[in-house]
């Protein structure tokens, strides 16, 4: 039987208790991983961008829409990545977009991860090319598909960093390892970039890689940073195509200025507060470890995202009932990619306590 979205008291009303007292119930749902979208620095940062200017420049950066804020965007996410260059677009799906667009007349094939995000996957649709999909995370397999291909090929292998539905990392490092010299390897890192690694640079830094000129990356401000726009990052001749070939860039209308302003500030408040990224990666590590072993429970200990997918209708009731009756708002959606009756998906944030997270695991073992 499938499961069926909970129904119950509005959620968003004050309920729950904590030790015996009445209080707003805990919020799990969203992607503000690290709690920057309140963070007062970076309000100013946008209040300033927009008081002393224009709101927008009204135009494609190819054009007359360029400005300083974003170049200082683009400057600010490549230092902080280790990457020579960087192109800063309004959006985390534009920028995946981009990529397709850019390197859509250099490749032969995209070679698809098959639980890539939306965006990677219309971004592979765009290109025209021949797409080839491969089980996540299978690399021996990814490897027979690119062995299968023509001598000339030049394949372009597109993945999720983070998967951002269920968490977990796809190996990127094994990815790198299959795909020839000719090659491209894209990963977004839309949930990567502020949740793992030492230092919060994303996928790349966690499995420990370097610098790889077939490496190309698109991102998003609006997980992590809490804030908005999205970036293409690599090497300099990959961007300079997105300048010079991706229509969501060349004829795309530049993004208001404070979202530049934003987005800037935002890398500098992760590069100044390694001590929450490093929190939340310990919340994870702690909340993993204490779910129990079961199939409806996907998740991985490096990363904030766990997703439950009920094996009924009863089950969800359960799992509806027990967090909201330890005080959490019950995270249920739909999602593309994830099962269309709706599934329970968990994002923690570095602003939780080490209590709510032990209460959110025991409300969870209970319903399971």
């Amino acid at each position: 039987m499938a499961a069926r979205a909970p129904t119950g008291p509005d959620p968003t009303g004050p309920r729950g208790s904590r030790d015996g007292h009445r209080s707003d119930p805990v919020i799990l749902s969203g992607c503000d991983y690290l709690g920057l979208s309140l963070d007062p620095v970076l309000r100013e940062a946008w209040l300033q961008a927009s008081a002393s200017g224009p709101l927008q420049t009204g135009a494609s950066r190819a054009t007359t829409g360029d400005h300083p804020r974003y170049r200082r965007a683009e400057a600010a996410i490549a230092a902080f990545l280790g990457e020579p260059a960087a192109a800063f677009l309004a959006t985390g799906y534009l920028a995946s977009l981009a990529v397709a667009q850019a390197l859509a007349g250099e490749a032969t094939h995209v070679v698809l991860d098959d639980a890539a995000h939306a965006c990677v996957r219309d971004g592979a649709t765009l290109t025209g090319l021949p797409v080839l999909p491969f089980p996540s995370g299978d690399a021996e397999t990814l490897r027979r598909v690119l062995g299968r291909l023509p001598r000339s090929a030049r394949p372009l292998v597109a993945t999720d960093g983070v998967h951002g539905l269920r968490g977990g990392m796809a190996p990127i490092d094994a990815y790198l390892e299959a795909l020839p010299r000719s090659g491209w390897l894209w990963v977004d890192d839309a949930h990567g970039i502020g949740t793992v690694g030492a230092g919060g640079r994303g996928t790349v830094e966690a499995l420990g890689l370097g610098p790889d000129p077939r490496l190309v990356r698109s991102l998003t401000g609006s997980k992590a940073l809490g804030v908005a726009g999205g970036a293409v990052v690599g090497q300099a001749a990959v961007v300079e195509r997105v300048r010079s070939h991706a229509g969501a860039y060349r004829a795309s209308s530049a993004p208001p200025l404070a979202v530049a302003a934003a987005f800037t500030g935002a890398i500098g408040r992760m590069r100044r507060l390694p001590g929450r990224v490093r929190r939340l990666q310990s919340l994870a590590a702690r909340f993993s470890d204490a779910l129990p072993a079961r199939p409806e429970v996907l998740g991985d200990r490096r990363t904030p995202v766990t997703a439950i997918h009920p094996a009924d209708a009863a089950q969800a009731r359960r799992l509806d009932e027990a967090l909201r009756a330890a005080g959490f708002v019950p995270p249920w959606i739909r999602y593309p990619g994830g099962p269309s009756d709706g599934f329970f998906r968990i994002a923690l944030r570095a602003t939780l306590t080490a209590d709510e997270v032990d209460r959110l695991a025991r409300a969870i073992r209970i319903a399971l």
